[in-house]
């Protein structure tokens, strides 16, 4: 099998302006809907209903912020549950990999950046924030929830746009997240279910966000019919990835699971790091969004080639 490759930014700004298409139900790669960039996921791949629900992801930057949004139907905190070990059933930790590779290489070559942005979670780290360096752990068992994406998907979860807009298939989620091999050949063993960080460096404080501070920078899921009960999100400061990323456009799959997987969401995009001598204008970083679409479009359908 081939080794499964992030593709470089690559296109043209009137490609990047193609992409601008919306449907009511589903996006395309790099929907781009005023400054953000999105990823719908499935409507009803929810295992136990509208409260284990996730519905989008989106992505905005500043020339100093990453602004990142989530919506669905489990709060920041968490839902209660008494199938929990702790009474409460909530998101996991959210991954970002710039590496080019697959999920599961990046961790093994200690190039994954971890954000712990719900404080109720299960996670190995006490601290809400951003981590560098991060190594994967399941919370699943604490949970009540999957072992492995394959049990998820034998549920009956294998739906269209399974982990939204930019892992649109079972097939594509296996590839990204264990490796072409494993998409091969998917099996209980071998998908074990990995939602929470472990361990990591810590690089830097986020700065939580509600519904009105996220809608205040233009943030609109109704556009795409998926706005829900709960919207949250957070602030990045550049200057943390700055210190461990190349200056310029460094493209990225960002995914994050709720700790049961009863349902995940990932997302594709840019961020553009500036050096420390430039001084970016505002909207340099929402043109490279716009391209989006294009550095994963070859990832998708690379397994057709």
């Amino acid at each position: 099998m081939k080794t499964r490759h992030i593709n470089q930014f690559v296109g043209s700004v009137a490609v990047g302006v193609c992409l601008l298409v919306a449907t009511e139900q589903r996006a395309q790669a790099g929907e781009l809907y005023r400054g953000w960039n999105y990823s719908i996921d499935s409507f009803i791949d929810g295992a136990g209903g509208s409260n284990y629900e996730i519905k989008g992801f989106a992505v905005t930057e500043t020339a100093d912020s990453v602004y990142v949004a989530l919506t669905g139907g489990t709060p920041l905190t968490g839902t209660d549950s008494s199938d929990a070990v702790d009474g409460n059933i909530g998101w996991g930790d959210m991954f970002f990999n710039f590496s080019g590779k697959d999920f599961a290489t990046a961790e093994a070559e200690g190039n994954l950046f971890g954000v712990r942005f719900a404080e109720t979670n299960d996670s190995g780290l006490e601290q809400v924030g951003l981590f560098g360096n991060v190594t994967t752990k399941s919370v699943a068992f604490e949970n009540n929830g999957y072992p492995s994406l394959k049990n998820y998907y034998d549920g009956g979860y294998n739906k269209a746009n399974t982990m939204g807009t930019d892992i649109a298939t079972a097939d594509e989620a296996y590839s990204y997240l264990y490796g072409d091999d494993v998409a091969a050949n998917p099996t209980s063993d071998n998908t074990q279910t990995r939602n929470a960080i472990n361990s990591g460096n810590f690089l830097g404080e986020i700065n939580l966000l509600d519904s009105t501070q996220l809608a205040s920078r233009g943030l609109d899921f109704g556009n795409f019919s998926a706005k829900s009960s709960q919207t949250f999100g957070f602030e990045l400061d550049k200057s943390l990835l700055a210190e461990m990323l190349p200056s310029g456009i460094n493209s990225f799959m960002a995914h994050v699971f709720l700790e049961c997987l009863n349902d995940g969401v990932a997302l594709a995009g840019n961020i553009d790091i500036p050096s420390e001598q430039q001084d970016v204008p505002e909207p340099a970083g929402l043109l490279s969004l716009g391209f989006v679409g294009l550095t994963f479009l070859k990832f998708r359908k690379g397994r057709q080639g």
